[in-house]
């Protein structure tokens, strides 16, 4: 009965993926990234097909604060153009592809998504031409990438 009740039970976006994104890298000062994003996807984020990816739903930009976000004291904080706000907490010692961290957001804050180190090019490039590659992803699927 509770799981027919919108939102009491039963989870609104079970196939989302929440990818943290340095972009440009070799680029940036000492050959770091020039940006960092936060991409959401609604649903998966490869097609199975290579590199290829399905395309995002929005992304956000992370301002550089003086430390790399992904595992900086205090988490990273972001909002979406929608208005949903991400928090994302980070252990950068963990290597791939295991669980590195927690994501939370405004819309479903009671059902945070578990985040994996997943270094991986070419998740998307930018209106400028550059690429961003996945430093974490973060889902509900128990795993960083699972197969179409």
């Amino acid at each position: 009965l509770l799981a027919c009740l919108p939102g009491s039970v039963a989870q609104n976006s079970p196939y989302e993926n929440l990818v943290l994104a340095d972009c440009g890298i070799g680029y940036g000062a000492n050959g770091g990234s020039t940006s960092r994003e936060m991409i959401y996807f609604s649903g998966d984020v490869w097609t199975g097909n290579g590199l290829e990816t399905y395309k995002h739903s929005m992304m956000v930009n992370v301002p550089w604060s003086g430390d790399y976000p992904w595992g900086q004291a205090g988490g990273a904080h972001a909002t979406m153009p929608n208005g949903d706000r991400w928090s994302v907490y980070i252990d950068r010692s963990i290597k791939d592809p295991n669980a590195a961290g927690d994501a939370w957001h405004s819309l479903e804050n009671h059902k945070p998504l578990k985040c994996y180190s997943y270094h991986w090019d070419k998740v998307l490039q930018l209106a400028d031409g550059k690429w961003c590659s996945s430093a974490y992803v973060c889902n509900h699927r128990g795993k960083p990438y699972v197969k179409p």
